[in-house]
């Protein structure tokens, strides 16, 4: 069973491009799949891949409003578990927060 909430990071254009859409935009790299991470596991995502960015979207997602396959799963060549959604989209409705979060690089 996953949990009540996921999270996805989304960088502040495809937020943007997103608004007024009934699904999220979403980056090439979740095309085989949309890759969530757990409360838990944001900080190190925020880390890893998004040290970089100026500004950037957390998004907190209610993970009954997700249509598709979500599977607990090791990326390829991993260790760590996270939960990836198969076969399916994040509808805006499934957000219950956005927060934008902003850099000095």
């Amino acid at each position: 069973m996953p949990p009540k909430y996921l999270f996805k990071v989304l960088s502040y254009s495809l937020w943007e491009q997103s608004l007024g859409k009934e699904a999220l935009m979403l980056p090439p790299e979740d095309d085989a799949f949309i890759h969530l991470s757990t409360h838990e596991q944001l900080e190190r995502i925020l880390v890893k891949f998004w040290a970089h960015i100026p500004k950037y979207m957390i998004l907190k997602i209610e993970t009954k409003k997700l249509p598709g396959e979500l599977v607990f799963e090791t990326n390829p060549n991993g260790s760590t578990k996270y939960y990836h959604l198969y076969n399916g989209h994040i509808p805006r409705l499934s957000i219950v927060d956005a927060k934008m979060c902003m850099r000095k690089l």
